[in-house]
């Protein structure tokens, strides 16, 4: 089994004020690249699945061929 993990994100931030302002641009730096990282993950995750994929696919086809409603239309609705 995992272990859980605890974060003390105020003591992040604490920690984070102390350093350099070299260092806290590797980590913004290090930040940026894990968010891209973590977004790269969950694209290729849905690649994998086939049947979502196949699903956006449909979407987009139906938006280039004008099938669609304009978001003020339905919100009217709802």
């Amino acid at each position: 089994m995992g272990k859980t993990i605890t974060i003390n994100e105020e003591r992040v931030l604490s920690d984070f004020e102390k350093l350099s302002k070299k260092r806290k641009k590797e980590v913004a730096d290090f930040i940026a690249y894990l968010k891209v990282k973590e977004e790269l993950e969950a694209t290729k995750e849905i690649l994998r699945d086939k049947d979502f994929l196949q699903s956006i696919m449909k979407g987009d086809e139906d938006f280039r061929a004008g099938r669609f409603k304009k978001w003020s239309e339905v919100r009217e609705n709802v």
